[in-house]
């Protein structure tokens, strides 16, 4: 019975490698964002009953306006998980990060990788509230949501998404193209660092089907 078990971890462990070593493949390639996103800012999944039918796959409490943001969720009729950190987090003035999808289920399947994109994109405009990146982008006149897809785009090109953000339109379209494109080369000489090793971080974000608000050691 002993050999069986064994057996038995010992396939589980394999699982969990092969699994958190596709999702970190993911995550890496936008090694930015990677080395400097907090795990626990991000409720994921958000809501009770999450989808991947939603408008957006996320977004990102920034504004410190609280009551509003409550008010806002309640319009929308969110059903807010009662395992999600979301209220704590406001309370606490933390600006969480919220993710409406359903949790990465094997770190391969074809929804899984639109799924880390969209955790990376809501990431990556947390981290543009740093100072350096909003006078990176006011330097050159780039908008925060269309430069944010751009790099969607560099990073995960095999997703098809709007380049623009919804209601925008380039006066100018083969200029600003020109124009963002090259700001985000310019953005990976500038900030660009790849440094990997985050795995353990992000181990905790999909403990318990993707659950940041428990430990990893109550899977």
């Amino acid at each position: 019975m002993a050999g069986i078990e064994d057996l038995i971890k010992g396939q589980s462990q394999i699982a969990d490698d092969e699994y958190y070593a596709s999702l970190q493949s993911f995550f890496e390639r936008d090694p930015i964002t990677a080395k400097q996103m907090d795990v626990d800012d991000i409720t994921y999944p958000f809501m009770e009953k999450s989808s991947d039918n939603y408008n957006y796959g996320g977004s990102y409490a920034r504004s410190d306006n609280i009551k509003g943001l409550k008010e806002i969720f309640k319009k929308r009729k969110f059903p807010i998980s009662p395992d999600s950190s979301f209220n704590e987090k406001l309370e606490n003035k933390e600006k969480p990060i919220m993710i409406y999808e359903e949790p990465v289920s094997t770190g391969s399947e074809p929804k899984d990788i639109n799924r880390v994109l969209n955790i990376m994109h809501e990431s990556r405009h947390k981290l543009f509230d740093k100072p350096e990146y909003k006078k990176f982008m006011k330097d050159r006149g780039l908008t925060e949501e269309t430069f944010v897809r751009f790099l969607d785009n560099k990073f995960f090109p095999e997703i098809d998404q709007p380049l623009i953000e919804p209601g925008k339109k380039f006066t100018n379209p083969e200029e600003a193209m020109k124009r963002y494109n090259k700001a985000v080369e310019e953005f990976l000489l500038e900030f660009g660092e790849k440094e990997p090793g985050f795995l353990d971080s992000i181990k905790n974000m999909f403990a318990m089907g993707g659950r940041v608000d428990k430990p990893l050691y109550d899977r």
